[in-house]
């Protein structure tokens, strides 16, 4: 007995004690506490907002923010209290439940951060840095409040100025008047026009192929009819579709995405929304479909601005709804999305055969299916690409439209993804392709579309051809209206932001002008377009200020040089390479900002001073010449690399690198014969050498290598230029030369350091 009274006993002082702790567990949050409690109750409802607004439920914004604050709301009060009652249990002489707030608010930050592009470490100084600062804000306004009136006036006026000081400062000093970009300053400088040779601008000869054309156009939908999200796929459909059955596509289909869609991978629905041409027709058809976005924020209406230009020109134009195979913060995303993604645009295909074939309906013989153009952003990009090599995932799949009935001619893919599916890469043969991307591309920051470009092949005579378009100041989500305007969701999209964008109308633009003009040059068989592709400058009156690169190549290219194999010296049998005074010159992959090849060998040129490389040419490989052919090669400029692999120690050195960095490379080109007849011609007479594209990502100094795992961490990849040297041009300078004669090409570097990479060099039918 008195063993266990002396159990009890103490368990009832024990009690006693932790009561008495408990009960003035927050009496020293008062006073000036109080505001630091609400500041940090204030941003961390920030942080949630904020969060609530990437992380959408599809019950809307309002709903997912509040949802999001109230929880948080409660949350921070349960731990704040938890917390300090743990430290009034021990004893702890501190504001309590201000502590606990403190630390919930860190905690939370630091989630947010960290699973929004930031490492750990950044995450951890950035969470410290705005919870710290919260709470200090919170004394402070404590501190104003409780002064005199007067005081108090004063107070909150140097506040305020301290306030727009910083904000001035954080903006970068902004000049008074208005300073000139880099794309206004290449504009004004003449970067649109080569030095010696003209370029003739296309708004000459043709109209503007982003403007519309002479067919009157109607829009409508087709679907499943059943949509509970979209009227016009459910009730207000034009055309009701035939679900499809793509289970032996999919491993699983989380209830969570089954709730919000109302149905599974048994039964996905084929919507469509279609812009037509008025006209019996038939009309070429272009599928366009978009990319992996928030599954419920909607993607299928953001490419309304290219639909109703394409019809207009009399091209039937689809947009595809394929945003239940996209990501969703709640259910993740289906496996193999992206061969379920291509497998669905093939049963778009064959659903319109059907609608073609049924009286009343609108495509009633009025679709050419033997021109055909698939056009994709971002994942879409890719799934257009593989939908068209559709033999190499889809051989077995008998689902699908007999491969005789329709003829895919092109393929468009804006920012396109490049990965492997099953081990296979898509490699298109005599199909045309275009590619656009933006070198402020925050999603997608390497031009994967520069690795689709190069597996792009022609065989025999074929019309085909093959372009492609690197736009300084464009990003990702502005070539979808539906995206906005960052490519990150929130909150990382409050630090992953490329100053000087493109306005969204403007990289609208540049989709139209191309898209345009390529599907009418590939399905409507108008050359008048020809020479937007071959160089971009012919078309600057119809674009946006900013610097373009553009690659080229058609059915008729016959390749010199591709630098493929191991061998420098000998590229190919009867074929030699030399190089004088150069540092360094090898066969090598570019790289992209991740240091990974881009899937295309090149020579790498590297020199200190003045220097030079050379090509032998057999006679075979100008045996056939003509002197309407057009000597062709890509180069990339690298200068800015040598900045990362090379210490120079002098500062002149480093300021005479800066200074090449910034300008245009002197080169030029010599051709000679075998009597000796020589042409040497300055390259910047046909095309400026301009210097590489760089991009800061953020506005936080010296993150671009912590967000994201270092993803921004390189500014810049090489990007291609295509050059066109026409043999006439040779000829005009020195009539002796023979091209049926042609012995060697050097080109020659005229000052130094320097870097390139030499790609793709050989003729084309002028």
């Amino acid at each position: 007995m008195n063993l266990e009274y002396i159990a009890l006993s103490r368990r009832k002082r024990a009690a006693s004690w932790m009561k008495q702790r408990l009960s003035v567990a927050y009496e020293r949050d008062t006073g000036l506490w109080k505001f630091t409690i609400v500041a940090l109750w204030l941003i961390s409802c920030l942080a949630v907002g904020v969060s609530a607004l990437g992380m959408p439920t599809g019950f809307g914004t309002l709903f997912d923010v509040v949802m999001g604050v109230s929880l948080n709301t409660i949350t921070i009060a349960i731990s704040s209290a938890g917390i300090g009652a743990i430290l009034a249990i021990i004893g702890a002489k501190v504001p309590r439940f201000t502590v606990g707030s403190l630390i919930y608010a860190g905690v939370l930050v630091y989630f947010v951060l960290y699973f929004s592009e930031f490492g750990w470490k950044a995450a951890l100084g950035f969470s410290a840095t705005c919870t710290v600062g919260a709470a200090s804000l919170g004394l402070l306004v404590g501190g104003v409040v409780r002064l005199r009136p007067q005081l108090r006036k004063i107070a909150l006026g140097m506040m305020v100025t301290l306030v727009l000081f910083i904000s001035y400062a954080a903006s970068g000093y902004p000049r008074l008047l208005p300073s000139m970009s880099s794309a206004d300053a290449d504009r004004a400088d003449g970067a649109g026009s080569a030095k010696g040779n003209e370029v003739h601008s296309l708004a000459a000869i043709s109209s503007d192929p982003s403007e519309p054309g002479e067919f009157v156009v109607s829009s409508f939908t087709y679907g499943s009819g059943e949509d509970r999200h979209r009227s016009e796929f459910g009730e207000k459909a034009g055309e009701l579709s035939t679900s499809v059955d793509a289970s032996a596509y999919i491993g699983s289909w989380p209830w969570l995405r089954d709730k919000f869609w109302g149905f599974d991978e048994t039964n996905l629905p084929l919507n469509g929304r279609v812009w037509m041409p008025e006209g019996d027709g038939p009309f070429p058809l272009v599928l366009m479909v978009h990319g992996n976005h928030l599954m419920e924020k909607f993607s299928d209406g953001g490419y309304g601005y290219l639909g109703e230009v394409l019809a207009s020109k009399g091209i039937v134009a689809i947009s595809v709804d394929e945003n239940y195979l996209n990501y969703s913060v709640w259910s993740g995303i289906p496996e193999q999305d992206m061969k379920l993604r291509a497998w669905i645009l093939l049963k778009h295909i064959q659903q319109i055969q059907q609608f073609s074939e049924q009286e009343g309906s609108p495509f009633k013989n009025r679709i050419d299916f033997q021109q055909i153009a698939l056009l994709g952003h971002s994942r879409g990009g890719q799934a257009a690409a593989m939908a068209a090599d559709s033999s190499s995932w889809f051989a077995e799949d008998k689902s699908l439209p007999d491969e005789d009935s329709y003829s895919i001619k092109a393929v468009v893919a804006l920012a396109p993804t490049d990965t492997a599916v099953e081990g296979e890469w898509t490699e298109l043969k005599d199909v045309s392709y275009l590619t656009l991307q933006g070198a402020k591309d925050a999603d997608l920051v390497n031009f994967y579309g520069d690795r689709q470009y190069g597996r792009v092949n022609f065989t025999g005579n074929t019309e085909a051809f093959k372009a492609s378009l690197y736009i300084e100041d464009a990003n990702h989500s502005q070539f979808n209206t539906e995206w906005g305007k960052s490519d990150n969701a929130l909150p990382a999209g409050l630090f992953i932001r490329p100053k000087e964008l493109l306005e969204p109308e403007q990289q609208r633009r540049v989709a139209q002008v191309y898209v345009s003009a390529f599907l009418q040059a590939v399905l409507q068989d108008n050359e008048q377009y020809d020479s937007l592709f071959r160089d971009y400058r012919a078309g600057l009156d119809f674009l946006p200020a900013t610097r373009y690169f553009n690659q080229y190549e058609s059915g008729s290219f016959r390749a010199i040089a591709d630098f493929t194999g191991s061998d420098r010296e000998v590229l190919s049998p009867g074929i030699a390479a030399e190089a004088t005074d150069m540092t360094e010159w090898k066969h090598t992959d570019a790289l992209n900002r991740q240091g990974k090849g881009k899937g295309d060998n090149g020579v790498e040129l590297e020199w200190e001073d003045e220097s030079s490389y050379t090509i032998h040419l057999s006679s075979s490989t100008v045996s056939d010449i003509e002197e309407e052919d057009i000597l062709m090669f890509s180069l990339a400029n690298m200068v800015r690399d040598l900045k990362d692999e090379e210490e120079f120690g002098e500062p002149e050195q480093v300021e005479a690198l800066e200074e090449l960095m910034e300008s245009n490379l002197s080169i030029d080109v010599e051709v000679e014969d075998h009597s000796g007849n020589s042409v040497r011609l300055p390259l910047d007479q046909f095309m400026e050498v301009k210097p590489q594209v760089a991009t800061e990502f953020t506005w936080l100094p010296g993150m671009e290598s912590v967000l994201s795992k270092g993803k921004f961490k390189d500014v810049e990849e090489p990007v291609f230029q295509t050059y066109e040297l026409p043999i006439d041009a040779f000829l005009d300078e020195n009539a002796e030369f023979d091209p049926s004669q042609w012995s060697r090409i050097t080109f020659y570097f005229n000052e130094g350091p320097g870097k390139v990479m030499l790609d793709n060099l050989g003729l084309m039918a002028g």
